[in-house]
């Protein structure tokens, strides 16, 4: 075999060992989330630190793992834990990536227990970026929940046939808000109600 054709066929096959590891590692990682994932859910913290302390546990790091804690929590409406959690990702040293990841989220969570001056730092984080995801959704909802002004109800009208489904009682809501914060309290109640029975039919579909 010549010089430059065993050149070649190193690198590919050099090519196709880093391809395995790459496919090997990415498998590991969601294996070893799910689990987390079903730990967190069971409200099993022993379970969830051995697999956090285990060998495939270490693909994950510090973020990640309260990330997730983060996200069940939120979703089972557990605040003692998301607030824990909040408090141990506030300790980290975070990247940016990580930062545009997590605070939104806490600002919504803030939104929706009504903690305004929390709600405000988040946002003031957020601000500190030129574009984040979904900005103008949180724009939307700091001038709806904090400005308590109703500036985009035109605007989150007009996206009520456009957003997905499982996005639907979230806007509703704000909707909602909008509404009472225009004094019209007849349209306020119409959208809460939508907004709660919207929401209803997501947690029944996700029960089947």
């Amino acid at each position: 075999m010549k010089g430059i054709d065993l050149i070649v066929f190193i690198g590919i096959i050099v090519a196709d060992i880093i391809l395995f590891l790459e496919v090997i590692y990415f498998v590991v990682r969601r294996t070893t989330s799910n689990r987390l994932i079903q730990a967190a859910f069971e409200k099993n913290e022993t379970k969830f630190n051995e697999i956090s302390n285990s060998f495939f546990g270490k693909v994950l790091n510090a973020f990640d793992k309260e990330y997730i804690r983060f996200n069940v929590a939120n979703i089972q409406k557990d605040s003692k834990q998301v607030e824990e959690s909040i408090k141990k990702i506030n300790e980290m040293d975070l990247k940016k990536s990580q930062m545009k990841k997590i605070y939104p989220k806490i600002f919504y969570y803030y939104i929706d227990k009504n903690k305004k001056q929390e709600a405000k730092n988040y946002y003031e984080k957020l601000s500190q970026f030129d574009a984040y995801k979904e900005k103008r959704d949180i724009e939307m909802m700091y001038d709806t929940y904090i400005n308590e002004s109703h500036k985009y109800l035109d605007e989150a009208l007009a996206k009520l046939d456009k957003v997905k489904k499982e996005e639907l009682p979230h806007l509703e809501k704000a909707i909602s808000k909008m509404y009472e914060n225009k004094k019209i309290n007849s349209e306020a109640k119409k959208y809460e109600r939508l907004a709660e029975r919207h929401q209803l039919e997501l947690e029944d579909l996700k029960r089947r």
